[in-house]
């Protein structure tokens, strides 16, 4: 026996044939409840009347009318309080329109994708910041399907798996987009965002990594003469070493030997150079001098290839004469160093960090005493070097 379609406006449903497990047949329509999505179906013996009955079940759900009595019993108690208060259903007629205007029907992928070009577009000369951030953002990607402003928090679920910085940075990175789309109007103002409601992971930032004089000494002396500038200018001047060398898909410019101005013993990092895009002043200290003086250029850059990079990289190479290398303690060295003499602001002003940024991230309390010797390292013969190298074996 074929089926039957019936339709209504928007509604069509289909009246099929079905056979009872006592081997009766009979004819059998299935659809939705629209309050509760459960499945539901109109069972009938003679197809006139399953027909009949699916007609006005369609004419029902396509003028939104409901079936009081299919709907559960505290369903009906609201019902009935909303009835009390609002007999006439003015106050119901004026939510329907205050909420339509307050929560836009814009799905979450749309949004995102939206704020990632905008992003994009703005990204400066760095890559890396857009990079991060779709990375970070990458998590939302099941729910580009829903309605943003139907997200709830506990739809923002952030891996207990990943470090608690790693999800502090990405519940940062969740708030960021919702507040962008509050700006858009993709989401009501006035009130948190399901993502500022995402309870704040709990972490301790731990002390950073640093060098001892000792083992600066030991790197400044073996390190290859290519990579030499690279080194001196994170030890003694907290120069980044994207700013050295940037990263591939950056389209920042390196630091290059013409930002040297060694009569006025300062190094002018260009906007284009600097990490955060501003134009930084750095002071060329007597090491930095001591170290890079010999070896200067008119112009061009520094080195030509990342430290990290290649089949044998230095950092590597450099890291089996000390211990391990730690990533990015040139310059943790150089501000813990450089603050413990001149102080934590005009250091970070030298380093292009906030004040705030740099005790929180880069500061390790070094003592005078310590600094002058970090300050103090210059070249030193074979047999210096040899010995520093015995006394940083037995340490390690």
């Amino acid at each position: 026996m074929a089926s039957h379609r019936i339709k209504f406006q928007s509604v069509a449903l289909e009246v099929q044939p079905w056979k009872h497990p006592s081997g009766r047949d009979y004819w059998r329509a299935y659809y939705h409840h629209p309050t509760t999505g459960k499945r539901l179906s109109i069972t009938r013996a003679k197809l006139a009347d399953a027909k009949r009955d699916t007609l006005e079940k369609a004419i029902e759900l396509a003028r939104g009318t409901v079936d009081f009595n299919s709907l559960p019993l505290d369903t009906l108690h609201r019902i009935k309080r909303l009835l009390d208060v609002d007999p006439g259903l003015e106050l119901a007629d004026e939510y329907l329109v205050w909420r339509s205007k307050r929560k836009p029907q814009k799905l979450l992928g749309e949004a995102l994708d939206e704020f990632i070009a905008a992003k994009e577009a703005n990204r400066g000369r760095s890559a890396q910041n857009v990079k991060t951030l779709k990375s970070r953002l990458s998590i939302l990607d099941p729910l580009r399907d829903r309605i943003i402003s139907e997200v709830k928090v506990s739809d923002l679920l952030i891996p207990a798996s990943l470090a608690p910085r790693t999800r502090k940075n990405v519940r940062g990175s969740i708030v960021t987009f919702f507040r962008w789309c509050q700006d858009r109007e993709y989401l009501p103002h006035g009130e948190k965002t399901a993502a500022e409601r995402i309870e704040k992971p709990i972490s301790q930032r731990k002390i950073p990594d640093t060098y001892t004089p000792e083992e600066l000494a030991i790197l400044l002396g073996a390190v290859s003469p290519k990579f030499l500038p690279w080194l001196a200018c994170g030890a003694f001047a907290g120069i980044r070493t994207d700013e050295v060398y940037p990263m591939a898909q950056s389209d920042k410019t390196p630091l290059d030997w013409s930002d040297f101005h060694w009569s006025r013993s300062i190094i002018i990092m260009r906007p284009e150079t600097d990490k955060n895009g501003h134009r930084r002043v750095i002071p060329i200290l007597p090491a930095l001098r001591h170290w890079l003086y010999p070896v200067r250029k008119k112009s061009g850059p520094l080195v030509s290839c990342l430290p990290s990079s290649g089949n044998e990289p230095e950092t590597k190479r450099l890291g089996g004469l000390i211990g391990g290398w730690k990533p990015n303690a040139l310059r943790h060295s150089f501000i813990s160093y450089r603050a413990a003499l001149v102080g934590l602001g005009q250091t970070a002003m030298e380093a292009g960090n906030s004040e705030s940024e740099a005790k929180k991230s880069y500061n390790d309390a070094k003592g005078k005493d310590e600094a002058r010797r970090w300050f103090g390292v210059r070249k030193c013969s074979q047999d210096g070097r040899d010995a520093m190298k015995r006394g940083a074996s037995k340490r390690g």
